[in-house]
């Protein structure tokens, strides 16, 4: 049923395109797979969506590969040298030319479970590629993470942009959709603030956060997907029409990619202007590329690591990799 390929030492499970021309590599390692996606951004960027775990159990609402509910299996950390090694792999295999390459750590899995991940994976990189950037995108914010990442930031030079996660402004439904979401919104945004105004002093990562960035420059950022009957209320809209004003954290609205439960919100166009119009800070709608494909994680992993091998579902899974698979 998957075909095996190899390079290096690992197999490729598979290699998939979407119609946006977003690419998916999965590869295959002793302590499960890793899933890479390359994009493009407006400025030429060859960004990499990059996981942290083999598996991600914490059970967010709105996410492809756990909306059923399985926390049954084991959520491990990937080590830097097998991220290192595909993500170079990678690179070969799809012929990345290009020295300016953004490391987006947006994948399965939480970054702020293994922030150490990030800046060795970077650090390897460091005589292979001259232009380097780095963005995590956070649900598990909190304090402790962002004072590591600044000392360790401080240290290394590294530009590296947060992407905050949020999803509701209201800390009981934030819960509700991201179960592992223990810190409050207020405390988050007040960390969030603390590591811009940490960059806003350091020209030079300014300068180079302007390189890899094809929306803001700044290097925090809020991530909202509106879904219907879940976080879309107007109690909702205008605590974010607070925050804005308050904080000033530019934000980006997810156009949401529909589960087999959830649905993208009929009131995404009127939080968008009300946004637009009061928020007091940059606001866009964006559609994350690769949709079809799972660009950050979704088909492949679910099939593989929940078992669904007989039925509609194993269907439904041979049709999309027949037709997105590259062979």
């Amino acid at each position: 049923m998957i075909s095996r390929t190899k390079i290096e030492k690992f197999n490729i499970l598979g290699r998939f395109r979407d119609l946006d021309k977003t690419e998916k590599i999965v590869f295959e390692t002793k302590n499960g797979i890793i899933e890479l996606t390359l994009i493009k951004n407006k400025k030429g960027v060859a960004v990499f969506c990059l996981p942290t775990h083999h598996y991600c159990n914490l059970g967010c609402k709105f996410c492809h590969l756990t909306e059923e509910g399985d926390s049954s299996k084991e959520m491990r950390m990937i080590s830097a040298d097998d991220l290192y090694k595909t993500l170079t792999g990678a690179i070969k295999l799809l012929k990345i030319k290009n020295k300016r390459i953004l490391l987006s750590f947006m994948g399965v899995g939480e970054p702020f479970l293994g922030v150490n991940l990030i800046f060795e994976v970077y650090n390897k990189l460091k005589y292979e590629y001259n232009y380097k950037g780095v963005a995590l995108s956070t649900m598990m914010f909190s304090t402790k993470p962002v004072d590591y990442i600044i000392e360790k930031v401080k240290k290394t030079r590294t530009p590296l942009k947060i992407h905050f996660s949020l999803h509701s402004p209201i800390d009981s439904n934030r819960k509700s959709i991201i179960p592992n979401a223990n810190a409050s919104v207020e405390d988050c945004l007040k960390a969030l603030v603390r590591y811009r105004e940490f960059i806003s002093g350091d020209r030079k990562i300014l300068k180079n956060l302007s390189y890899f960035h094809s929306s803001s420059n700044s290097p925090i950022e809020i991530h909202y997907t509106v879904i219907e009957k879940v976080n879309d209320g107007e109690e909702e809209l205008n605590k974010m029409i607070e925050y804005g004003k308050k904080y000033r954290i530019p934000i980006k609205l997810l156009k949401f990619n529909p589960t087999k439960l959830l649905k993208r919100s009929k009131k995404e166009k009127h939080w968008l202007e009300r946004l637009s119009k009061e928020y007091n800070a940059d606001v866009c709608l964006y559609c994350p590329p690769g949709p079809n494909i799972g660009s950050s994680c979704g088909q492949f992993t679910k099939h593989y690591y929940l078992g669904s091998n007989k039925g509609r579902e194993l269907q439904e899974f041979e049709k999309w990799k027949n037709k997105y698979e590259v062979t």
